[in-house]
């Protein structure tokens, strides 16, 4: 007979009560599971939702219907958002239930089904075709969700795709590409390189330059002959790609959340950039240059200023630059004629060289200026727009500078790519290229933008 104190017990200050409340609960299984979706649903929470999440989780199949009708119905987002938990967090050694859903009403419901199969791998298998029908559900969010399950159902699943690459049917056509790309990309047949290729050469003829996200670091050298930067850093097997392309494949390797800190296809190939204004740009390639097995910065540091000064000595210039999209690290390393000018790494202690000329007229990111102990006094760090508004007062009547990144050093000694856009003058096309670690192991899965 199902005991509602246990409720009461969960909110107990004893942690000795607490437990035990929750293991005769679980052993309850469906007598507690009205009890549980009530308390889930409470306007006033007595309870932490994860915990009531947890344990509707834990009692499995018998809450799996309530859970679900919360997801579908239930006015609150933020309820509806733990139900989701709930539902993930169910042990079932059947996933039928879970496909059954990818045709519930509730496109919530769909998306959140197709998440658990995504998270269940390779056992998902047997419910492909009911993934691939989310290829063309009415629902943008559940069609994505359904491109995100696909790859995570593993090599098992390429002759579906292959075959419906070759017979259909035609909607379901291009996510079976997005999804081979996304497993192994040498799945992909000739047929259909051949048409990448013919698309990429199309809007190659009407691309605009863009501004690069930047995220990473990556090279100016000074020279408009890209044969031979390429041959200088030991890149091989030019593929052309637009410009998207091209960034795309750099982000998604550089970021790379799918792939192992030590998988050396995060560092197989770089993107090589026209001719833009004098310099070629290489995105990927500092790599090649990088000891894979230090983590030691003035390793790093001392394997960048010997690649630039090289590089320098062959082109007359080359400069590396590095941005975190994620944080306020940048760094900059300048080389001229063979001799490294200036290397600086925000926040650490091996720069190298005096303060270069680009530099004047700025704070370096790890200076920081002198300000009036009440300099925010009354400002909510909190408060964005007031602190920053405080901030420009303040830098305006103590006359501060602007602190410099990687991007304001590159606008003064080569080219930003942050500013790239159509008054950007560019000529030749961009590659993607092998690195040594491209042609040893291969470059990472994934589709990338076009």
């Amino acid at each position: 007979m199902w005991n509602a104190s246990l409720i009461e017990d969960l909110a107990s200050t004893d942690g000795a009560v607490r437990t035990a409340a929750q293991e005769a609960i679980v052993r309850a299984g469906a007598q507690s599971v009205p009890a549980l979706v009530a308390e889930l649903c409470r306007s006033r929470q007595r309870i932490d939702w994860g915990l009531t999440a947890q344990l509707l989780g834990r009692i499995g199949l018998p809450a799996f219907a309530p859970v679900v009708d919360v997801i579908a119905e239930h006015p609150d987002p933020e309820v509806r958002r733990y139900a989701c938990f709930a539902l993930s967090w169910m042990k079932l050694d059947d996933l039928t239930p879970y496909a059954e859903l990818l045709r519930h009403p509730s496109a919530e419901v769909r998306a959140q089904a197709a998440y658990v199969l995504q998270c269940r791998k390779e056992r998902s298998l047997p419910h492909a075709d009911a993934l691939l029908a989310l290829l063309r559900d009415e629902d943008e969010q559940v069609r994505q969700r359904g491109q995100w399950a696909l790859p995570e159902l593993g090599p098992g699943l390429l002759p579906t795709l292959q075959r419906i690459r070759a017979h259909g049917p035609g909607g379901l056509r291009r996510g079976a590409l997005t999804a081979l790309a996304d497993i192994d990309p040498a799945a992909i047949s000739e047929r259909d390189r051949a048409a990448v290729r013919r698309l990429i050469r199309v809007k190659q003829r009407a691309e605009t330059p863009e501004p690069v996200h930047l995220c990473g670091t990556w090279l100016a050298v000074r020279s408009t002959d890209q044969a031979a930067v390429l041959s200088a850093l030991d890149l091989s097997d030019p593929e052309p790609v637009t410009l998207r392309l091209g960034e795309s494949a750099w982000n998604h390797d550089h970021h790379g959340w799918h792939l192992q800190h030590d998988d050396h296809r995060r560092h197989g190939r770089a993107y090589v950039t026209p001719a833009v204004d004098g310099w070629t740009l290489v995105f990927g390639a500092d790599t090649a240059m990088a000891h894979a097995d230090s983590d030691d910065p003035f390793d790093w540091a001392y394997a960048v200023m010997c690649t630039c000064a090289r590089l320098s000595e062959l082109f007359g210039a080359a400069h590396l630059y590095g941005m975190s999209c994620g944080d306020g690290w940048t760094a900059w390393c300048l080389a001229e004629d063979g001799t490294v000018q200036r290397f600086y790494e925000a926040d650490a202690d091996n720069h190298a060289g005096p303060r270069h000329p680009a530099e004047e007229g700025f704070l370096l990111p790890d200076e920081r200026p002198e300000l009036p102990a009440d300099a925010y006094a009354g400002i909510d760090f909190a408060d964005t727009d007031a602190f920053m508004a405080r901030r420009a007062e303040l830098m305006e009547r103590l006359g501060i500078p602007e602190t410099c990144h990687a991007t304001d050093i590159a606008a003064l000694t080569s080219v930003d790519p942050s500013a790239f856009g159509p008054h950007t003058r560019m000529s030749g096309q961009g590659v993607l290229a092998l690195t040594a670690c491209g042609r040893a192991y291969g470059t990472a899965p994934g589709a990338l933008r076009i």
